[in-house]
């Protein structure tokens, strides 16, 4: 059986794009071999696949002895991979992000393994730029990705996802909107605090049903039949058939599964995301699609988006039930394709 290696960490939607792309790889006949690091969401998602759990840490310190363990640690990971490499001969190697694909991806290229990296952002990240060096080849999901230079070298995908399945649309009741709520894998204080707020003061005449999902150990102070608080939503298809609408962050992932749900949103881009590409991500996403998509606004005062919002709700109770179905490319078979060509 031929063999792969997919190699993510750091965050949900690095993640959940490496496993959709091990599952699809899986079912052409690939064996697959993850790497990951070894933070709290590295363990829980990649939890029984097929992986390795590296000491790979970053390197963005200005202290210089944290500078040195995190070499040792990195180099430690390379040599592990190596022996990997070496003994398992794979045909290809995939990174969609995160720090951990550093010593991964380096061993590729040494070895002469074709490698290829995903920027699934509207602006690349830092080990993105530095893999790209070296990279076979960059697929991207943004059509215009700042850092990505479009030519042989590159090719937009789309993002992978987890499989998302609209067929189990829930139908709330005539005088209800059904609201999901979510701030990213690691949930966001902004978004609780924002919705406890909404919550308590709005004006609405209809009733306003919520899932939220919180963050692992971080709270919202509401206390109503009506709100349901979760740390962590392992099946977001239950509720993504459920909502009417949905509130969330403005992360690559998460509007990926937007695109293919088609409901009503309301993003809040992390104000200290790297180079400010989830307000970048939320523009674009608003820009081509075809159903209500409204973005925070930070030039207005807290109260004025409570406002905003709550015009927002109106419009999607407003909209409920005249959705269409979306229908995009696969981008793992995208992927696929032309991975799968490189040795043939």
């Amino acid at each position: 059986m031929k063999k792969a290696f997919v190699v993510a960490g750091g965050t949900g939607g690095h993640i959940n794009a490496a496993i959709a792309i091990g599952n699809y790889l899986n079912s052409k006949e690939y064996e697959v071999q993850y790497y990951s690091g070894e933070r709290p969401l590295d363990i829980r998602l990649f939890k029984n696949t097929n992986v390795k759990h590296l000491q790979s840490q970053a390197l963005r310190y200005k202290n210089p002895f944290k500078i040195l363990r995190s070499l040792f640690y990195n180099l430690k990971s390379f040599i592990s991979v190596l022996r990997d490499t070496l003994k398992e001969k794979p045909e290809f190697m995939i990174g969609t992000g995160g720090y951990v694909c550093g010593a991964v991806l380096l061993v590729g290229f040494l070895l002469r393994v074709p490698i290829y990296i995903l920027e699934q952002n509207s602006v690349m990240g830092l080990t993105n730029k530095i893999l790209s060096k070296i990279s076979n080849k960059i697929f991207y999901h943004f059509k215009n990705t700042k850092g990505v230079i479009e030519g042989e070298k590159s090719m937009l995908v789309g993002n992978p996802t987890r499989e998302i399945r609209m067929d189990g649309r829930i139908q709330s009741s005539d005088t209800e909107l059904n609201l999901l709520v979510f701030g990213g894998s690691l949930g966001a204080l902004e978004v609780n605090q924002l919705m406890e707020k909404v919550f308590s003061k709005n004006d609405l005449d209809f009733k306003l049903k919520v899932v939220h999902q919180s963050g692992i150990g971080k709270k919202v102070n509401i206390n109503s039949d009506d709100y349901k608080v979760v740390e962590y939503i392992d099946d977001m298809n239950k509720y993504y058939n459920w909502c009417d609408a949905i509130l969330c962050r403005a992360g690559a992932s998460s509007i990926s599964e937007l695109r293919l749900v088609g409901k009503p949103t309301y993003l809040i881009p992390y104000k200290f995301a790297t180079d400010d590409h989830q307000t970048t991500n939320a523009m674009a996403f608003k820009e081509e699609s075809e159903f209500l998509v409204e973005i925070y606004d930070r030039a207005l005062k807290e109260s004025e988006n409570v406002i905003k919002l709550n015009e927002f709700l109106k419009q999607a109770f407003a909209t409920k039930g005249k959705l269409k179905a979306v229908s995009i490319a696969d981008p793992c078979e995208l992927i696929y394709k032309e991975v799968s060509n490189v040795r043939n």
